[in-house]
């Protein structure tokens, strides 16, 4: 059965929708809201039949309903503006207004050949910075849609035939092995001119997964071997990759225009197109990261390196000099400033190569050697877009109750970047340093072990930051570092009674936001403190006076996303979300777990599944990533891609299961907490 209307054609039994002669991509649900206001053209649909038909019933956003409605009217060529073809009535609903015509006879087209051979199977996903940190998610949507469009073009162009997949997802189908390779070369390299004429917010990069065998066809997706192997090698694939398996590395001839080289396990990937797998050791998350300089002047700190012959003594100095400059800029609301835990993951890079990587225009790098209580530190400030030192200073100091070099290498930047001080900064930035060289030395040893973040190296790193609050009570140093100690230690596990340390956690950073000069980090653990403890109100205001302390700061940003998450505020999650990751470019992956989340509860499926993929790119173990994708895709209608991603948490956790999940969710509206344990429980999530 088919309706005609405009230029399009909506096969039903095919479930696809061809405006002229182009395949659309379109969610399941967007599919059957337009199915269902063509079937019901005669009439205006209200919002509670629309919820009723195409979500059961269940409880829907105003967000994720028009949202789904906008989509509707993309995908058959209609706009909110125009209403064409789907009208709607002020305080009435809406209806379909276009002239339709009915064709029973279908378009199926003959799949015998498909079972005398086996299929192979070419899966593309897309990995997008603009989902991850764009700030328009409409302008992120349409770089999506191009980019898919090009995609599906291409491959259906060279003989492919595409299945309705969710998201960014193409899964074309070939009947044979060089045909699917190289339309997935000559697609990628399409890909890559795209991108070389689009600005750094628009691009999209996709990763390419080619296996053979047989495939299945039913009501919940494709499956079979080929399909649940291209998932694997895409999901292994960095980006403009193309991962082969075995088999069908084993089946090119030896004249195919593509070189090949062996990957991990018993992938291959296709050389060409001028890409190259990254260096061991290069962050995933920085992996065909495309970052636009920021509108305000943007730095990184380097890793001050140690000169002298102690490298230990030294190299706490440095480190404990560089994190008080980062804390003082990190209060200016004027600047943008890469986390110090982004800066780490380039330690060994030059500066013109941290700053093309990180999307910043300058660099400061640094160099510290001691000798006794002498110091001598060197620091340049780098631009590098014009590829000049823009000033280099050697300073000479003694480590008495006077050193403040901290605070004139800030002022030295601060002038020379012109950056203008907001009301109310000048005071908060020019904090009280620690005079007393016994705390400044353990402040410094602490520092140094809290980013070496393993368990071990976080217990000395508390008990030096403990110490530093017995030596200087009145200081919030070391009250706000032990508080941030031992939230690492209960979330990451480190701890032997998390709940314990937690509530630990909770009364260290209470002491720290009470003194005057609260840096603002101690509020970030104790607004989260106060969520897991139910108490929203006080979370959410806690949280956001964290942000107004350190508006440049990543996990004031990712723990009032967390916050505002749970507290049934999804879009404000997304904004403060996003901001943690760009300003944390190499990213933990529970700032995209949140995004992800959020995106899911505004409604935004496809932007929550394209995000929630890259979580286990960057944590292969992770466990909420995946039950955050899982959701998204039964929401979305797509329950064998549910189940696939459910059936690889059991085996990462053979004792996962609904009712533990739930206690780790503090979620304030328990309706919300109830769909969601709705859409786990249908991918398989076992009570």
């Amino acid at each position: 059965m088919n309706y005609q209307f405009d230029n399009c054609v909506l096969d039903v039994d095919r479930r696809e929708l061809r405006r002229g002669t182009t395949l659309i991509s379109v969610e399941p649900q967007v599919f059957d809201l337009i199915l269902y206001l063509v079937e019901n053209r005669d009439r205006v649909v209200t919002k509670d039949d629309l919820i009723s038909a195409v979500w059961g019933g269940r409880i829907v956003s105003e967000s994720a309903l028009t949202t789904r409605i906008n989509a509707a009217r993309t995908a058959i060529g209609d706009s909110g503006k125009s209403q064409r073809l789907i009208r709607t009535l002020p305080r009435k609903g809406i209806r379909f207004v276009g002239e339709v015509s009915e064709d029973r006879s279908g378009l199926k087209q003959s799949e015998s050949a498909s079972s005398s051979q086996p299929s192979v199977v070419v899966r593309a996903e897309a990995h997008a910075s603009c989902v991850l940190m764009g700030e328009d998610e409409g302008a992120a949507r349409s770089a999506l849609y191009n980019s898919r469009g090009l995609v599906i073009s291409n491959l259906e162009g060279r003989g492919a035939r595409i299945i309705p997949t969710p998201a960014d997802t193409v899964i074309a189908v070939f009947t044979d092995v060089t045909a699917g390779v190289s339309a997935a070369g000559d697609t990628r390299d399409a890909l890559l001119e795209l991108n070389r004429n689009l600005p750094a917010d628009s691009r999209v990069h996709y990763r390419f997964g080619v296996a053979s065998g047989d495939l299945h066809e039913g009501a919940e997706g494709p499956g079979g071997q080929p399909v649940e192997r291209a998932a694997a090698l895409v999901l292994r694939g960095h980006p403009n990759a193309i991962r082969l398996s075995e088999s069908v590395h084993a089946a090119l001839p030896t004249d195919l225009p593509f070189a090949t080289m062996k990957a991990e396990l018993n992938d291959y990937e296709l050389a060409g197109g001028d890409v190259s797998a990254p260096p061991k050791g290069f962050p995933v998350q920085l992996q065909s990261l495309d970052l636009a300089l920021p509108n305000r002047p943007s730095i990184v700190l380097l890793p001050f390196k140690s000169l002298g012959d102690d490298q230990e003594e030294g190299g706490a100095l440095a480190e404990g000099l560089r994190i008080d400059i980062q804390n003082a800029l990190i209060k200016m609301s004027g600047v943008f400033l890469l986390a110090a835990g982004s800066a780490n993951a380039m330690r060994s890079w030059t500066a013109m190569d941290a700053g093309a990587r990180a999307g910043v225009r300058y660099v400061l790098e640094g160099g510290v050697q001691q000798s006794g209580d002498q110091v001598r530190v060197n620091a340049q400030l780098t631009d590098t877009i014009a590829g000049t030192v823009l000033w280099s200073e050697r300073y000479d100091r003694v480590l008495d109750l006077n050193f403040a070099l901290q605070d004139e290498i800030t002022a030295r930047i601060v002038t020379t970047l012109d950056v203008k001080l907001a009301s109310g900064e000048q005071a908060r930035i020019w904090h009280k340093c620690l005079t007393d060289p016994e705390a400044r030395e353990f402040f410094c040893r602490g520092v140094q072990a809290f980013f070496r973040m393993n368990a071990e190296s976080m217990a000395n790193a508390r008990a030096c930051f403990a110490r530093v609050a017995d030596l200087v009570p009145d200081s919030p140093y070391g009250a706000t570092w032990v508080a941030l100690c031992l939230w690492f230690e209960s979330t990451r596990g480190w701890a032997a009674d998390p709940a314990q340390a937690r509530e630990q956690a909770g009364i260290w950073a209470e002491r720290a936001a009470a003194m005057d000069d609260a840096d603002g980090q101690a509020h970030t653990v104790l607004g989260n403190v106060r969520l897991l403890q139910g108490r929203f109100e006080e979370a959410l205001v806690t949280a956001r006076e964290a942000l107004v302390i350190r508006p440049n700061c990543s996990n004031a940003n990712g723990f009032l996303a967390n916050v505002l998450l749970y507290c049934g505020e999804p879009q404000k999650a997304i904004s403060h979300a996003k901001r943690a990751i760009r300003y944390m470019p190499v990213y933990p992956p529970w700032f995209v777990e949140i995004l992800a989340a959020a995106y899911r509860d505004a409604g935004l499926l496809d932007l929550a599944i394209i995000a929630a993929r890259e979580v286990p790119r960057v944590a292969p173990s992770t466990i909420p990533g995946r039950l955050i994708l899982a959701s998204a895709l039964v929401r979305s209608g797509w329950l064998a891609d549910a189940r696939r991603v459910v059936g690889d948490a059991h085996v990462l956790d053979a004792n996962l299961t609904l009712g533990r999940w739930t206690v780790s969710q503090p979620y304030r509206n328990a309706d919300v907490l109830a769909g969601i344990i709705v859409d786990l429980r249908k991918s398989g999530v076992p009570e």
